[in-house]
């Protein structure tokens, strides 16, 4: 599921916005669910209570919490990089002070439906590129891993650790918002940990073992649906006794 936001005061522009988007979605053959917002303070007040979004369409003009500083409290406070966000406008003049937020893209008002769906596309394709990494920020740095070269993380308190194949790190994070973020390979078998099932070596009823040896439990709510996935991934022939 593609889950967009639209954030402009004007309800009449966010209505046709939010039509033309259902529209070319569909035509992308994409699964998307649009959810609009009438001011900056709700969308973030909304955002900071867990409501995640892959795009926003965000209009700059915006009374009190214009775009400009919701885009900044995004990147900055809530340290989202994921994100992506489209500003539309009825004038041009931002350029400079939309530079560190890194928008994907500006479009002026009128929108049109072909700008709609050139953005989508892009949207989309850089999303489905990411998945082949994974990326975290500690301060203003950002850092890419291969997935491919994760075997596991693991949630203490409010950090993430997350074990490669050739060391470990940790930064601030939250497990779910993380596992939302990962190619079907891994799967969470706890509130604490997420696997890659290339690095597990063994599995049983109540806990995996990974391949640098490390055992990890498996919580009961998690069982079903890790039962699940090795056998829909072809792995039960690594299912036994620890």
């Amino acid at each position: 599921m593609y889950r967009i936001g639209i954030c402009d005061d004007d309800k009449e522009l966010c209505s046709r916005l939010e039509e033309q988007i259902y529209q070319n979605t569909k035509e992308l053959s994409v699964k998307a669910e649009v959810e609009v917002w009438y001011s900056g303070e709700s969308i973030l007040h909304d955002m900071q209570n867990g409501i995640q979004l892959d795009l926003i369409f965000l209009d700059i003009e915006l009374v009190q919490a214009d775009g400009v500083s919701v885009g900044k409290f995004i990147r900055n406070e809530m340290e989202d990089i994921n994100t992506h966000i489209v500003y539309i406008s009825s004038r041009q003049a931002y350029a400079m002070q939309l530079f560190k937020i890194q928008p994907l893209d500006f479009l002026v008002k009128p929108v049109s439906d072909g700008q709609i769906k050139e953005v989508l596309i892009r949207s989309i394709r850089q999303k489905q590129s990411l998945k082949s990494c994974f990326e975290y920020q500690k301060g203003s740095v950002i850092f890419r891993i291969p997935t491919k070269d994760i075997a596991y993380f693991m949630s203490m308190d409010k950090k993430i650790r997350v074990i490669t194949r050739d060391g470990e790190d940790e930064f601030y994070g939250k497990l779910k918002s993380i596992m939302e973020r990962l190619p079907a390979d891994f799967m969470m078998i706890h509130q604490s940990y997420i696997v890659n099932q290339l690095y597990v070596s063994e599995y049983s009823y109540d806990c995996v073992k990974m391949s640098d040896g490390t055992i990890l439990g498996i919580s009961k709510p998690y069982r079903k649906e890790v039962r699940g996935k090795i056998k829909q991934y072809g792995r039960a022939e690594i299912y036994g006794e620890l």
